[in-house]
């Protein structure tokens, strides 16, 4: 090993050892000689943002901030990019909790950060990368991922990113850890499932709490938070005994049911397509039904409001449920089905281009499922009482108003009724709309977009290689069905956050008024 190497290696001791200053002194006499040694130059990033974290030093971290964009412009292997992205997410991050971080109960800068946006957006940038080798950075990059969504109010995607990552590791325990957190988020809004969730959630940060790996990942810090999460929810609990009990979750029951039902409901179980609080398992009865729903309060001799934002909502929800079933049901062959197909005579191309019932199918799902995205919009205008007309709001923009104005935003600015709601939930929201403003969602865009007023050819994915191709108008079948299912979860999380701020809204106004409250029935028949 030679000399630089080595050098190399004991400024990365000096910061493990938590000498800040002197690794930073390392570094500066190690640059008067070897300044343009790749190794350094690629350790560099990492070793400043560490540094200036230690330090408390914001210019150091943008240093290394400065750095990391010159290495990642250079870098072609794959790992190299991935750990790049990680050092830089980490930099923004760490200018977050800095810089901006606010000591309350719901931090008022998370939606206007910057640094938090570039965080994720680095973190996300790695799903394109193929070829990273490296099971242990992209474990990790996917719980700072989780950890990135769950600070900006995305706890249901958080949790998926979570399980991701424990699929890669089962033992990991900063994923087993933080999943647990952002599912103790979750229970006080779960109903009936708020004991379970707690139970889970504590027994599986018991789970991993001693593990020398919790400690070696994430420091004393990440402990002690974890620790702080099983005094918090040991403190749920006058009977601290019901914490060590063994649940059991029981698989959800398939007799009687027709085949098709059967298939129904595995595939929405398997691909996490209910809508209801039961996150914590997704085998048992609980978790294969859609029962979330808003609570209103209003005056007594009000009988218009809720009924007015429950029709809403009704809406929203039913839209889901046939945008899941018509899903469903492109991926469930039968004759009926085959038969009624043969009906309709469709001209073969000769190009292994697909069109059928099912692909129709395929095609209906995607668009029921985007058409739920603006009636979202429309629901916060006329809960903020904005004052746009329904029939101008889309969920990225208003027509006739420019591409920065929006429900969320006015002239490229959070409107006010946002950012002053405190709302975890509606900040995930408009998050989610700042990803569709920055691209990050082109791709269903487009989909949406030549369903809707174009064209889309779907082609046999087993023999054509459009999979591996990006055309507005042509599409591998693989690729739709991955993208399709992609906005069905989506859409889920945003109708889960949407039911969510509104009932915390409400929660305040319960809280403000100080006077008993009475519940209202309401009539969940269906009358089929």
């Amino acid at each position: 090993m030679d000399r630089a190497t080595l050098l190399i290696q004991s400024i990365g001791s000096l910061i493990r050892a938590g000498d800040f200053k002197n690794s930073l002194k390392r570094m500066d006499e190690f640059e008067q000689s070897n300044s343009d040694d790749l190794l350094y130059k690629f350790y560099k990033p990492g070793f400043l943002i560490d540094i200036g974290v230690g330090l408390k030093s914001e210019k150091i971290i943008k240093d290394g901030i400065v750095a990391g964009e010159l290495a990642l412009d250079k870098a072609k292997d794959g790992k190299a990019k991935a750990y790049l992205h990680y050092c830089l997410a980490n930099g923004y991050t760490d200018l977050f909790e800095l810089t901006e971080r606010i000591a309350a109960v719901i931090d008022r800068n998370i939606p206007k950060s910057e640094n938090l946006w570039k965080a994720k957006q680095h973190l996300m940038n790695v799903a394109s990368i193929e070829d990273i080798g490296d099971p242990g950075l992209s474990t990790q990059l996917l719980v700072n991922l989780g950890n990135c969504l769950d600070t900006l109010g995305r706890s249901i995607e958080a949790i998926d990113v979570y399980d991701e990552a424990i699929r890669i590791n089962k033992s990991f325990s900063m994923a087993i850890a933080n999943r647990a957190k952002a599912l103790r988020a979750f229970a006080e809004i779960s109903d009936k499932y708020r004991a379970a969730i707690y139970v889970e959630a504590y027994q599986d940060i018991q789970s991993v709490i001693n593990n020398p790996d919790l400690v070696a990942v994430g420091g004393q810090g990440a402990k002690q938070a974890f620790e702080h999460e099983l005094h918090y929810i040991e403190s749920r609990f006058q009977d601290k005994s019901l914490l060590k009990n063994k649940l059991k979750h029981p698989k959800y029951k398939t007799n009687n049911l027709s085949n098709f039902e059967k298939f129904y409901l595995d595939l929405c179980q398997k691909e996490k397509l209910f809508l209801n609080f039961h996150i914590h398992q997704d085998h048992c009865e609980a978790a294969i039904e859609d029962p979330i729903f808003i609570r209103l309060i209003t005056k007594v001799d009000d009988d218009d409001t809720f009924y007015k934002f429950a029709k809403y909502l009704n809406q929203i929800k039913e839209d889901y449920a046939v945008a899941r079933l018509l899903f469903v049901q492109s991926q469930y062959r039968q004759e009926d089905f085959n038969r009624i197909s043969e009906r309709t005579s469709f001209v073969y191309a000769l190009d292994y281009s697909q069109f059928n019932i099912y692909t129709g199918l395929l095609k209906s799902s995607f668009k029921e499922a985007f058409n739920i995205l603006d009636k979202v919009a429309v629901f916060i205008n006329d809960y903020y009482q904005l004052g746009f007309r329904e029939e101008d709001i889309y969920f990225d923009s208003i027509r006739g108003r420019g591409r920065n104005s929006s429900i969320w935003q006015d002239a490229g600015v959070i409107r006010k009724e946002i950012l002053n709601s405190e709302n975890i939930s509606l900040y995930a929201l408009y998050d989610i709309y700042r990803d569709f403003q920055s691209g990050e969602h082109q791709r269903i865009q487009d989909i949406r977009n030549a369903l809707t007023h174009r064209r889309l050819v779907i082609y046999d994915s087993g023999i054509t290689d459009w999979d591996s191709k990006l055309d507005k108008h042509n599409i591998g079948y693989n690729t739709m069905l991955a993208e399709t299912i992609q906005l069905m979860k989506l859409v889920k999380a945003v109708i889960i956050y949407l039911v969510n701020f509104v009932n915390v809204e409400e929660i305040k106004k319960r809280k403000a008024s100080g006077k008993p409250i009475l519940d209202m029935y309401a009539d969940t028949s269906q009358f089929l």
